[in-house]
Parts: structure tokens; sequence; C-alpha cells
């Protein structure tokens, strides 16, 4: 049986608080911890969450009033849903931040089981920095001040004399939580609405301090250039072996037809009850892959998809490609069919493997490790930029739904760029004084 718990004494009187779950702790420094916990069967099935952290005054009538108010919630809460059989999948919003994370990511109806994997990889890593940060915050007693300081302490380094860390900062508080707010605001959970209104308003700038440093720290955007994508399918298909030849195939893929990585290589997904599997899938360690570039989308000569990220349709003519024609025509027969990128027993390689396998090419043909394999797109888009290709064209070959992705992410500065510009303002000048 569970010890009873000592009374209260506020301003003299003693207080029996009637707070099922409640758990009192007091330190040997003197400072009192304030719980409430689940029921051992709650604990038993499963329940989120197990332990509550509270904060109220016991030294006032008003906060042992509160503090009963919601433990009787809580545990109403847990009753309920210890008696309903769709329990197991039913989210419970205490208030927090962290109790807004955990139904943004167990709701059954949630936007989160519509990401696909990788993406949810990415949204999991931030979501638990934000936990970290400001998880046991109640969401309707967070203002505006209150998320720029979370802003500036995710922005700190994760280590003295590191790099300060802009981008995790940027990604947590302007795209995490305004997506987990949206999520709480559509559900009508108290708070959301308003604090999701309030950093649409706010601009949040990062110091010119830290983005010095951060800048400073930064690689230079690269590029990789023809020759060296040129080197890379040079040296796989040197190598002779098939998952070699692939690390060829994917270079001159993501290089000639500027597209992203995973539309070529694809990606595997967990089965479970959300994940279909056609007959016909590849299947292998309780995980479907979803498909990536097979010799058969390339063997009439054209290739027509719609890429992962937008569902950006794009058509494209292969032979219109001489770095990806050397890669396609180094493949033997036995091997044109399934995946494009494949290991030697033909599945699917896997995204890690891959970037492995690449970087082991990458430097036996004489590539810099400063250019990754990301940077073949990047490359194919600036030097079709180089080439005098309309920006338009360039967007759409790249399958970006916004120009301006493409000018402030692809198109690497170059000096050839600012020659061009130079010689054809040289020539007009020269034609005006020419003329009488």
């Amino acid at each position: 049986m569970a010890r009873k718990r000592k009374p209260l004494v506020v301003n003299g009187v003693t207080v029996e608080l009637d707070a099922p779950g409640l758990t009192i702790i007091e330190r040997s420094n003197g400072e009192v911890h304030q719980y409430w916990r689940v029921s051992e069967e709650a604990r038993a099935r499963g329940y989120l969450p197990r332990t509550v952290r509270l904060y109220y005054d016991l030294a006032t009538m008003a906060g042992c009033l509160e503090l009963e108010r919601r433990c009787k919630l809580l545990t109403n809460e847990m009753l309920a849903w210890l008696g309903d059989p769709e329990g197991q999948k039913k989210p419970v919003y205490d208030g927090t931040i962290a109790a807004l994370i955990r139904c943004y990511q167990t709701d059954k109806n949630s936007p989160y089981h519509g990401l696909r994997q990788s993406t949810a990889r990415v949204y999991g890593d931030w979501c638990r920095t934000l936990e970290r940060a400001i998880g046991r915050r109640r969401v309707d007693r967070l203002s505006g001040q209150d998320i720029r300081d979370c802003f500036l302490s995710l922005m700190e380094p994760a280590a003295p004399g590191g790099a300060p860390r802009v981008r995790l900062a940027k990604s947590c508080t302007r795209s995490m939580l305004s997506i987990l707010l949206s999520y709480g605001a559509e559900l009508g959970l108290p708070g959301c609405l308003d604090l999701a209104q309030v950093l649409e308003r706010m601009i949040l700038r990062v110091p010119q301090t830290v983005k010095r440093a951060w800048k400073a720290a930064r690689p230079k955007k690269t590029g990789m250039t023809y020759d060296q994508a040129a080197a890379i399918v040079a040296e796989g298909m040197r190598r002779g072996t098939r998952r070699h030849r692939s690390v060829a195939l994917g270079v001159a893929a993501q290089f000639e037809l500027t597209t992203r990585q995973v539309d070529v290589i694809g990606y595997w997904e967990r089965i479970d009850r959300t994940v279909g599997v056609e007959p016909d899938s590849i299947v292998d360690r309780g995980q479907v892959w979803r498909p990536g570039l097979r010799f058969e989308d390339l063997a009439a000569g054209q290739l027509d998809f719609e890429t992962s990220k937008t569902d950006t349709r794009a058509v494209y003519d292969v032979t219109a490609y001489p770095l990806l024609q050397i890669a396609l025509a180094g493949v033997p027969c036995l091997e044109r069919r399934g995946p494009l990128v494949a290991d030697d027993s033909g599945m699917p390689v896997r995204r890690r493997h891959y970037w492995d396998l690449y970087r082991e090419v990458a430097d036996a043909a004489g590539v810099p490790r400063t250019v990754w394999n990301m940077h073949a797109r990047h490359g194919g888009a600036t030097e079709a930029q180089q080439a005098g290709v309309n920006l338009a064209d360039i967007a759409e070959h790249a399958q970006h739904t916004d120009i301006n992705t493409t000018r402030k992410h692809y198109i690497v500065p170059s000096v050839e760029t600012s020659r061009r510009v130079a010689k054809q303002r040289v020539a007009h000048c020269q034609a005006k004084r020419n003329t009488p």
C-alpha cells in the first residue's frame, strides 16, 4: 500500500490535498519538486506521459487549489484513456511543449504520419532539440521573448570554440515550432493559436557577431564541375564492379539531369500498417524500397517521372546527355534491369552506403573532399547558367517550383559569369563610341 502523503501546512493551517497521482519530493538542499505520476496499470499499458513535472506555489492556498485541479485533470485524462479501447493511440495534451510534440508525433490523424521517413527523421531531431530547450514550458505561458531567448540559446555552439548553430536555431524555432503550433491550433489546443500568431509576426535576427562567426566557419559553396563528374564516372566504370558502376550512373544522372540524389537512388521505408507493399515491390529486412531511377525508365530514351519532394513532373531526352550515355554504355546487358543504383547482388544501395561508395570513387578520381555527392546537382545547374541558359529553364530542369530557390541555393558564383558580363559591357561601350 502506498504511504500516505504528508499534509501541507499553509500559513499555519494544515491542508489535506485531494490531488490523485501527486508526488512531492523534498531535496536535501531544501528544494521541493512536484510530480504527477500515472498509475501502475496505465504505465504497464504504455500510457504517456508517465510523469509530469508541476510548478505551483505550495505556500499559498491558491497554489494548492491549482495543484489539486491540475492533478485531477491529468488523472481524468488517464482514466478516460484506460477506458477507451482505442486508447493506445489517443494522445494526451497537458499544456506543455513536450506534450504538444508527443501529440503531433503520436496522433494517428497528425500530418506527421504523412511525411516521408527521411523527413520525419529530421523533424524528430528538431522536436527533440525543442523538447530539451523548452519542453517543460506551458504553451499558454510562453511569450515572444521566450521564443527569442530559445532561438538565441539554440544558436550557441555545441562545444566551446565551435561554430554557431544558426541553421539549427532557425529550423527549430521558425520551422518546427511553427508546424507544432499550427497543428495545435487546428485541434483547438489552448494557447497554440495565440503563440502561432506571435511567432508569425516575429523577426528573428541573427546578431552580427554570431553571423560573422557562422559565415567564417561555413565552407564555401561548391559545385561539382563537368571534369570532376566525368572523372568520377570514368573511375567508377574502370573499377568494373556493379556497385562502383552504380556510383558512375548516380553521379552522371544527378549532374546531367540536375535531379536529387533520392530521386536517383530511391529510399527505404519501414513496413507498417500505414505503408502499403505492392506485389512487385523490393522488400528487405522489414523495409520496402521506394523506387528511384530504374533501367526500365530509361529504356525508351526518354525519362518521364515525378519528383519525390514536390511531385513535380519532369521529362528528359536521355540521349541528349553525353556523360549519362557514357555511364549507361558501360553497363553489361544482363544488368540493365531493376534499380539504376544497386549493389553487387542487384539490391538497391542504401543511402549511407552510397555516400561511402561515392567518397571511395571520388577520392580515387582526385576529386577534393569539399565536393560532396549532393554538389553534382548544383554543378549541373551552375554549368547551365555559365552556358547562358535562361534561369527559368534551369529551374524547370532542376524541378524547382520557385525560381528563387535555383538562384539562391543552386547557382554557385563563378568568375566566368562576371567575365561574360564585363565582356558584354565593354562591347556595348565600344559600340556606343563607334556610333557617329
